[in-house]
């Protein structure tokens, strides 16, 4: 069933970035995505800009807790769109801080996988 490899491929991209295995993180990224944050300002353009944002996070950050919930997983013959909620612990610099918001995916089928084309955060 779609949705299941839509979480499926969810799943390991964000057990990717939190294993700090950026090279595998690439794998789940169209060459073209785009990536846009509150207000819909765009944050990074392409597949090295994106797994780059998740580098340098991860360089300066140290995740103490970290959860996803109320996944919401739409998909039409080719296309799929992701949502869910998550909250964040971790230390950066020294302090803690404790963030909350919402991740949105669009994903398109390419041959047998699905590359995610647009990556939202909400906060």
């Amino acid at each position: 069933m779609e949705t299941d490899e839509i979480q499926q491929t969810l799943d390991n991209l964000n057990r990717a970035w939190r294993d700090q295995r950026f090279e595998d993180l690439s794998r789940f990224f169209d060459d073209n995505i785009v990536m846009k944050g509150p207000g819909l300002k765009e944050l990074g353009r392409g597949r090295e800009a994106l797994v780059q944002s998740y580098v340098e996070f991860m360089k300066q950050s140290s995740i103490m807790d970290y959860s996803e919930s109320n996944y919401s997983i739409h998909s039409w013959s080719g296309a799929a769109a992701a949502s869910y909620d998550w909250a964040m612990t971790y230390e950066q610099n020294g302090k803690t801080h404790q963030e909350s918001g919402q991740h949105m995916f669009v994903f398109v089928r390419r041959k047998s996988r699905w590359l995610a084309v647009l990556r939202m955060m909400l906060f």
